[in-house]
């Protein structure tokens, strides 16, 4: 069978418009709310790390309950559709966590902290790997769903990045800013524009 240009034609139209109705689920699906719920959590979790360093790890698992929370109210409530890819999707977040948990432990007996300096620049770096990997997350997902998602996830990895290398004093206001605005600028984006 030969493939003519017309066809071809037809098959790019065809993958277009399931991309576009795609980025319409993500946003008639919550999607927006999401990025925005998980934005401003970022940049709590990340003021409660700059001025209550010996309490965030409550400040975070608390911030954490509430999304986690946010999150399954509002793909039970707000998705348009339910398919067994929003479970899979979701146990695929789980077990992400559940992975980096057990690596973090496999890893902890290793790691020496000796003096105040250290433990503050070992709680950025911390940061920097929990910031990343929501964001490796992205990029996986993207590759099956949207591209957007990839360049999401490579934008704010770019973004922590700098923050530790070149801005490591101001780290903490530089990820509420650069990470969670960028998910609040996102669900804006999305709620703007794919609706």
């Amino acid at each position: 069978m030969e493939v003519t240009p017309e066809d071809a034609k037809e098959s790019l139209a065809q993958i277009k418009k399931t991309a576009e109705r795609t980025r319409k689920m993500v946003a008639y699906g919550g999607g927006d709310v999401l990025f925005i719920v998980w934005g401003v959590i970022w940049i709590l979790g990340s003021m409660g790390d700059e001025f209550f360093l010996e309490k965030c790890q409550w400040i975070w698992f608390g911030l954490l309950a509430v999304g986690v929370t946010v999150t399954g109210l509002v793909a039970k409530f707000k998705s348009p559709v339910s398919s067994p890819t929003d479970r899979r999707l979701g146990f695929f977040w789980l077990f992400m966590f559940l992975y980096v948990g057990l690596w973090l432990w496999l890893l902890f007996p290793f790691v020496k902290i000796r003096s105040m300096e250290e433990g503050i620049a070992f709680s950025k770096h911390f940061g920097g790997i929990m910031f990343t990997v929501p964001m490796f997350a992205y990029v996986v997902m993207g590759l099956w769903l949207d591209r957007f998602m990839v360049w999401l996830g490579l934008g704010v990895t770019g973004l922590v990045v700098i923050g530790l290398l070149l801005l490591e004093p101001y780290f903490w206001f530089w990820m509420a800013g650069a990470g969670g605005g960028t998910l609040i600028g996102t669900g804006l984006f999305i709620r703007k524009r794919w609706r």
